[in-house]
């Protein structure tokens, strides 16, 4: 009992140090780079857009927890998360799944993939948790984003720090750079 006490306490003062530390590290915007420059690179080949691929998944399969353009395996990829069953159900009860598509074909046809994986439900799990602490949708994040800066939102994804939800969003701006944005609930 003593020991589990002691772990306990470590992981919280663990995880506390971590969300300090990353909460510091995001508190102003930073030029993104590696892998997001290839994103860039070829995002003008996109047929569709960030907040497309959010709405298309949301008409079918549930709320949307995370999206993103991302270049793989020699393709452009439009990615939504969904929870299917909603933000009312905890992870245990709800399902976690991937839309994905190739992005730079003219029609975005949607391949569903139900996570059974541990990485991707840790991940989702976590998404969905943040998402159920939070007001603000996937669109209205995309909105704050536009507003604050000028280009192309290419990817959404919901963290917690400091005990709050935020949101890294990934903007390709007009001169071709990769910017790494947070937006929470107080964002403009």
């Amino acid at each position: 009992m003593a020991n589990q006490i002691r772990i306990g306490h470590v992981v919280r003062k663990a995880t506390a140090a971590l969300c300090t530390g990353a909460a510091l590290l995001m508190v102003l915007p930073v030029a993104a780079g590696g892998e997001d420059d290839a994103v860039v690179a070829k995002l003008q080949g996109s047929k569709h857009t960030l907040l497309e691929g959010i709405q298309a998944a949301q008409k079918e399969n549930g709320v949307p927890i995370s999206a993103k353009i991302e270049f793989e395996d020699g393709k452009l990829w439009l990615s939504v998360y969904t929870a299917k069953l909603g933000l009312g159900k905890d992870a245990e009860q709800n399902v976690l799944m991937e839309l994905n598509g190739v992005a730079t074909s003219p029609k975005w046809e949607l391949k569903a993939e139900v996570f059974a994986d541990k990485e991707h439900l840790a991940r989702s799990a976590m998404q969905l948790t943040a998402m159920q602490t939070t007001s603000l949708t996937l669109e209205e994040v995309l909105a704050k984003a536009t507003a604050q800066k000028k280009g192309t939102v290419y990817s959404v994804i919901p963290a917690v720090r400091a005990g709050k939800t935020v949101f890294d969003v990934l903007v390709a701006t007009p001169a071709g750079k990769s910017l790494r944005l947070t937006i929470d609930e107080t964002s403009k």
